[in-house]
Parts: structure tokens; sequence; C-alpha cells
């Protein structure tokens, strides 16, 4: 029954006195199906269809569509509510052009992924590639790591990267088509932010936290990997920031019952404001997608997360980061769907991120241990706690695992794409000045920098599948930002054990009520602090120095 909503064109329908409410309603039944049938495909492996869905909508996602919403955004005498509504629904707009016209390429790569196996030497059937990202964080062996990213990258040159660099192309083209002087002004308009000024902070941030991160990178890998910072690879971050050394502390089928004590900490229920509870899908697939993953299929009424449960604070970590998101869309209290479903997505990543960076703060690992001791006696079982020692050693473990991430988006994902989407060489002039003709080299280059570790050739083949449509990394690099400053300013308002307090999860749901109306330069305002990469060097520095060795 729902090829009629896939056919019918909202541009016939009666605009009323909304004169983009024909439009709008199309747009919310395809984003209903797509996101529906991309939940099939994250939980059960269903054939993904995407490109399918576009279908009869050819008149919706036109140039003269985007021109119409453009103009109706500039329209004199709208609220500013409904003026920035319309500018994220111009953004989307622009944005479904090009992945109407790209969605042959997603499907192409999907399909070819989750059909593709490789072959490993100490292995007696062939692995699925899909399956590959879980078998290096398990890898005790450093050289099976290395021979396992080598099959994978395999993959990348043969099948791949061939149909990434077709949806590259094409995407370019199609930009300028538009009006657009690249992918990069698309970009920056959809993410409504300037790539330049944070690429900037980005960059200073990497000189100014450079020797922390190697220092805890010299402290940590012996620890839990068995060898020296020297010898480290790009194959060994996965098992890393695994911590298999405490993955006894953090048993799979943990992963939702903690989340629920973590939100009860501070008055929040796994419950939409309509009434209805969060759908969680743990169970385990071979076909199923191992990250876990958040969908607001009807905002606030049907929030869904996936989740692959296994063993270990990576996974746990993950779960925590889309309960996030869950945690938004079920507290967003906004009628407008642009502001429930499109616009830049830094805060839903950061509240995300708020939630994942408590795992390296020990006031809530301790809570998290009382956790698990009341949890032993309720359930009668016996997993054990840990020490004030791993306490510590897993919170430095994390404060790594944040460095790598704002490292390798804040610096090398933004100039790197800038790069490869042929934005202007002002872009990165004065942070990255070597030759850019050569896109596989310039990833090698810059990942090398950001990784602090040597990167090899199989290593900078997945240049083409390390990339983020219209710069989603750019909300990513954003919301790391924002996550290190609420939760310092989560913790100036309500003291160091925030994650008890009431008062901080009301102003957590305050926060989320209008959607993605509230940017992340509104959430800075509120708690006072400018939004910049300042707070996040504030707080590893701080909570370096309190779990360091006495």
């Amino acid at each position: 029954m729902l090829a009629p909503l896939l056919t019918v064109s909202a541009f016939a329908l009666a605009a009323g006195p909304d004169p983009l409410a024909g439009p709008r309603a199309e747009a919310q039944a395809l984003v209903l199906i797509q996101q529906t049938l991309q939940w099939y495909t994250a939980t059960v492996g269903e054939t993904s269809i995407q490109a399918e869905t576009y279908l009869g909508h050819d008149r919706l996602f036109s140039r003269d569509s985007i021109a119409r919403v453009r103009k109706a955004a500039k329209e004199p005498g709208i609220s500013a509510d409904e003026r920035r509504a319309r500018e994220y629904f111009q953004a989307y707009l622009a944005g479904e052009f090009l992945s109407q016209s790209t969605a042959k390429y997603d499907d192409r790569a999907q399909n070819a992924a989750l059909q593709t196996t490789v072959r490993l030497p100490w292995t007696k059937d062939p692995v699925p590639y899909k399956q590959l990202d879980l078998l290096v964080a398990d890898e005790k062996d450093a050289g099976r790591r290395a021979e396992i990213e080598k099959a994978r990258a395999e993959i990348w040159r043969t099948v791949l990267n061939p149909i990434l660099a077709e949806k590259e192309a094409t995407a370019q083209r199609l930009a300028r088509e538009l009006g657009y002087r690249s992918y990069v002004e698309l970009s920056e308009e959809s993410r409504r932010a300037q790539l330049r000024p944070f690429m900037v902070e980005g960059k200073r941030f990497l000189d100014a936290t450079d020797g922390i991160f190697r220092e805890l990178l010299q402290e940590i890998s012996p620890r839990e990997l068995g060898i020296p910072a020297s010898q480290l690879r790009r194959s060994d971050f996965s098992r890393l920031f695994k911590g298999a050394r405490h993955e006894r502390y953090f048993p799979a089928d943990i992963a939702v019952p903690s989340f629920r004590s973590f939100l009860g900490g501070m008055g929040i229920d796994f419950k939409t404001v309509a009434g209805t509870e969060v759908r969680v899908d743990a169970a385990l697939n071979p076909l199923k997608e191992p990250r876990a993953a958040c969908w607001g299929i009807r905002v606030p009424s049907d929030v869904r997360v996936n989740v692959k449960p296994i063993p270990g604070l990576d996974s746990l970590g993950t779960f925590f980061h889309e309960g996030g998101h869950a945690v938004m869309f079920a507290n967003t209290t906004t009628k407008v769907w642009e502001f429930q479903q499109l616009g830049p997505g830094a805060l839903t990543e950061g509240l995300g991120e708020v939630f994942r960076y408590a795992w390296a703060d020990p006031v809530w690992l301790r809570r998290y241990r009382s956790f698990v001791q009341a949890h032993n006696a309720e359930a009668k079982r016996n997993d054990p706690l840990m020490s004030d020692q791993d306490i510590r050693e897993l919170a430095r473990l994390q404060l790594l695992y944040q460095l790598y991430y704002l490292r390798r988006y804040a610096y090398a994902k933004l100039v790197y794409e800038s790069v490869l989407h042929g934005g202007s060489p002002s872009l990165w002039k004065g942070i990255y000045d070597r030759p850019t003709a050569d896109p596989m080299a310039v990833y090698r280059e810059l990942f090398s920098t950001a990784y602090a570790v040597p990167m090899d050739e199989s290593d900078a083949l997945r240049f083409r599948t390390d990339v983020d449509d219209t710069f989603y990394s750019l909300d990513y690099a954003r919301s790391f930002a924002l996550a290190h400053l609420m939760s310092e300013g989560l913790r100036t308002r309500f003291g160091p054990d925030w994650y008890g307090s009431p008062e901080a999860g009301k102003l957590i749901k305050s926060l989320v009520a209008e959607g993605n109306k509230t940017e992340a330069e509104d959430v800075a305002k509120l708690f006072g602090i400018p939004f910049d990469l300042r707070p996040a060097e504030s707080r590893i520095r701080r909570l370096v120095a309190e779990t360091s060795a006495r």
C-alpha cells in the first residue's frame, strides 16, 4: 500500500495558506518511507532500494522546486521560525536532488558490501565484508589485524571505490548545475556553518593537544595492546578502543538497563512525550549493521534504535550515543516537521556525544559500578566490579578516544573532504600546504598526522569510503565541540555529579524540545561559553590531570 504515497505529486495538491504545503507533505511521506526501509535494511539485511523510493518525485526534487522554496524563504513578512524552516527545507531539497541522482551508486555500494566476502588464511569459510569491522576489533594479533585490513582494502580498491568515484563526480557536477559554485558551498548551506573557521580551530586544537595525545598513546598502547606506540598502525585502533582488558565489566546484555539507569539519574525515562516506548532492536543477525543507529520514524511517537549487542565499552558507548539521538527525538515537542527531521545535525550528534563522553568521567564510572552492584543483586548475577584503578585507566582510554576523533574530524576529515569535493584552496591555505592533485595521497598524509601513526597504501585506499555526504563530517566536528561544551556547562551548573541531577535532565529536555531549530551556537549562548574547541581542550586537560597516577 506504499505505492500511492510514492507516486502522488504534491504540487497538484491544494496549497492552502501555506504555499509550500503540498511539497512539504510529499517530502514528509517520502522521508517516512525511506527511514522505515532503512530500518529494515539495517536490522535484517533487506536489500536497499533507496533509488526506487525516488520514483515519481522528479518534480519535488527539480531545479524549479528548489528555486521556488529558496524564493519562499526570502519572502517578506514571514516569521523567523518559518523562514528558518523554509531554509531547512530548501537545503533538504538540494541535498535530495543530489541523493536522487546518486542513490543508484549508494544502492550498488550497499548491496555489494552485503554480498561480498573475503578469505582469510586462518578461517575455514569466507567472511562477510560486513563482519570485518567486528572481526578486526576482536582480533588479538596485530599481524592478523593488518591482514584483515589489507583484505578489506582489496574490496575498497576493486569493488567500492570505483562506484564511489562515479558518485563523487556526479555529485560535484549536479551541485554546479543547481547554481552553487561547488559541492562545498552547497554543503555549507546545508550544515549552516562555514568550513574555514572550524578548520582553523581544528588545526589549533591539533597542535595544542598534540603532546597530550602522544603521551596517552605511549602510556595506553602497551597496556591495552602489548605493543609500544612506535609500532602502532591504523589497523590497531579498533582493537585499542575496544578496551578488551575491560570487556568483562561490560557484558553485552547490560547496554539497555545501564542506559536506563543513566537516564534515570537525571529523571529521564526511555519513553516519548507521546507516551510510547522507544523501540530497541537488540537481536543478533549476521546481516545486521554492526554499528548501532537510531531513527525518528515519526517524531516523537515512533523512535527506534538498532543495536547488535557485543561485550565491551566500545559497543556500549555507541549505544549511549544513539540513545542520545533517541532522547532528542522522544522529547521533541515542536510540531514543525523541518525542525523534527531536517536541518543541521550538530545538536542531536552533540547530545549523543554528551552521553558517550560520560565514560571518560570517573564520576559516572563510579555510578556505573554502583549500578552493576545493584543489578547483580536484583538479577542474581555476578558481573565483576571495576576497581578505582580500573576506572582511572578506563577514563584515560576514553580521553584518548575523544582526542583521536577530534583530530580525525575537526582537522583531517574537514581538510581532506574539502580537497576531495573540489573546494577552493583558500579553505585550507595555511592549514595544509602540500600538493592536492592526488586525493589518496592527501588522505594518507592528513590522517597520518591526525593519528600520529604511519599510514600505508592499503590504509589510504579507504579515501573513497571514509567520506560523509554533504559534509556531515562538519556536523560531527561541531557536535564533538558542543558535547564537551555541554558537559562542562552541566558540570558548572549542577556540580561534578550532574548525572544524578533531575534539574540537569530538565535542562537537557528543554534544549531538545524545539528539535533542530536549536543550533550549536544557541546552546553555547545558553551556557555562556564561546563555541569553539577550547572547552574540549579544557575538559580533556582537567580529566587527564584528575586521572593521572599519584
